[in-house]
Parts: C-alpha cells; sequence; structure tokens
C-alpha cells in the first residue's frame, strides 16, 4: 500500500511538471487526477515533504530562475508563462523565496536554492518492475579519449559511502532529511558542463563518492556551506559511455555493462595508468545523454 501511496504522489509530481505553465491549484490537479482536495494535500505533504501549494509556487519560481539565467526573454514575459498575474507579483514571489529580484539574478547569476522535480517513486530504487535482459548492452559502450580543460568542481564528497543511494543516505543522516533536495536544487541554478554528475575520489586507497558540477575555471560565485569549490587541473580522461536509454527497465543493465567494459579495458595496454589524485566523474541523464564513467588517466612513458 505504502508503494501505491508513492505511485499516486509521483501522479500529482508529473501532473504539476506537465503544467508547469498553466494556471495550477490544488483544487484543479484533485481534478484531473480524479482525486479529492484532501487526498492531494495530505498524502503530498507526507511524502514529497513540502505542502503541495508551496511546491506549485516554487516549481514555478524556480523553472522561471533558470530561463532567467539562460535565455533573453523579458521579464514579464517569463512572469506571465508562467502564471504570475504581472511582473510585480513575479518579483514579490522571486524576492521571498530567494532574497534578491529576478532583475539582479539575471545581471549576476548566483546559487539559489531551486525547488527541482520532486521523485517519490524511483522504480530502480524500489527494485520494481525488473529489468529489460537484453543479450550484451557492452556492445553500445563507447570508449574514448578526451582532454578536459581546466575547470572547478562545486559539491560535496564524503568517505563514508562510495555508491549513490549510499552516499546520500549517509548525507541525510548528517544533514537532516531532505539535505539531497536542497543540494541538488542548488546546484542546478548555476549553468554547469555536464549538468549534475556523481563519481569518486581516492584518499589511502579507500575510495569515496562526491555529487557536484562542473563549472568554468573563472567561477566565483557563491559556493554554500558544506560545498567545496576545487580547481581541477587540465587532464587526460578516458571515457565509458552508453547512449541514452529507458531508466525505470534498463539501469541496472547499464551499469553493469559500463563496468564489464571499464573492468576488461586494459589501461597499461592502450599507453595509461589511472590518476587516482583527481576525480572520476560518472555522468548519468539518462533520457538526454545515457551514462558514463569519465576517468582521469596519466599517459606512461
Amino acid at each position: 500500500m505504502v508503494l501505491e501511496w508513492n505511485r499516486s504522489v509521483q501522479r500529482i509530481i508529473d501532473c504539476v511538471e506537465e503544467n508547469l505553465t498553466e494556471p495550477l491549484t490544488v483544487e484543479i490537479l484533485a481534478k484531473l487526477l480524479a482525486y479529492s482536495p484532501y487526498y492531494c494535500t495530505r498524502q503530498f505533504k507526507k511524502y514529497a515533504k513540502i505542502t503541495l501549494r508551496e511546491y506549485i509556487r516554487l516549481r514555478k519560481v524556480s523553472s522561471a530562475a533558470l530561463e532567467l539565467r539562460d535565455t533573453k526573454q523579458r521579464i514579464i514575459d517569463i512572469a506571465l508563462k508562467y502564471g504570475f498575474s504581472s511582473q510585480e507579483a513575479f518579483t514579490r514571489s522571486f524576492k521571498t523565496a530567494y532574497g534578491i529580484t529576478p532583475n539582479v539574478y539575471r545581471k549576476m547569476p548566483v546559487m539559489l536554492p531551486l525547488v527541482l522535480k520532486r521523485n517519490v517513486f524511483d522504480p530502480y530504487y524500489f527494485k520494481i518492475g525488473g529489468t529489460v535482459m537484453i543479450e550484451d548492452l557492452t556492445r553500445n559502450v563507447t570508449v574514448s579519449i578526451q582532454v578536459i580543460p581546466v575547470h572547478k568542481f562545486i559539491g560535496i564528497r564524503s568517505m563514508d559511502a562510495d555508491k549513490y543511494w549510499d552516499f546520500w543516505e549517509s548525507e541525510e543522516a548528517k544533514h537532516g532529511e531532505g539535505y539531497c533536495d536542497i543540494v541538488c536544487g542548488q546546484l542546478a541554478s548555476i549553468k554547469s558542463f555536464n549538468g549534475q554528475v556523481g563519481g569518486w575520489h581516492y584518499k589511502d586507497g579507500k575510495r569515496g563518492f562526491l555529487y557536484g558540477i562542473e563549472v568554468p575555471a573563472d567561477y566565483s560565485g557563491n559556493v554554500p556551506a558544506g560545498m567545496e569549490c576545487t580547481l581541477i587541473p587540465e587532464s587526460t580522461y578516458v571515457t565509458f559511455h552508453h547512449p541514452p536509454y529507458d531508466y525505470a527497465t534498463m539501469e541496472k543493465a547499464v551499469s553493469r555493462a559500463l563496468g564489464k567494459v571499464l573492468d576488461n579495458w586494459d589501461f597499461a595496454q592502450h599507453g595509461y595508468k589511472r590518476n587516482y589524485e583527481l576525480l572520476t566523474y560518472m555522468r548519468h541523464d539518462p533520457e538526454e545523454y545515457g551514462q558514463a564513467y569519465v576517468i582521469p588517466v596519466i599517459k606512461i612513458d
């Protein structure tokens, strides 16, 4: 029954996302999904950890913030697009959420605590829905050598875990429930080269996990408490990449294929050895990019 509630709340979240630029209230959502307004508000708060009305407002403001950052649309046009009655109403809501006006943010983007789309029903996390049994996904994995220019890594890392879910469970145990959403929202407000990335770092032979973004070397914006901003020198990397796939049914199979190709790839035979002094990135955007392991290496003389 609990999973059914997760699934139902995810339907509400998906409906919000599909209608961000439309007039949207709890009553409208309830009618669209054939739920009662009471059910929507009660169950949403329980599973999404935020009230439905506040979630709708902040998703609209957060989406508008990204358009302020990435487009040249007039502020009034962005405000009206997301259902605000006027530019003044949008400015009040924006300033309430972030402490600055839309105009100030557009002129000098800073890291903001955006509210991203919640995910309370992840088939992979709940281990349901099965895995597509494709004979051998390793054939889809390509291996390439690339030089990544000097850049900065902004994010968090820990030696307490070396896997994604374990990492966030550990971080939320230290910082409180919802810390993952807070960090991801902050990172999303800064334009990065490859979206948000996971990955690994090494210390004294032990592997830890990391999560953050890759930004230009001249980034000089704010960095929230608890996050690091580290300059990463230009270096050579080996990238193991699987193209886009269906996350719900293929995630485990794709990860297994990438791991198999990585384990069987002879670095020395190709003239390289792994560089454990730099960060290893895991790029993960199943629908648009796919998944990749990006591993720093040193050329063997």
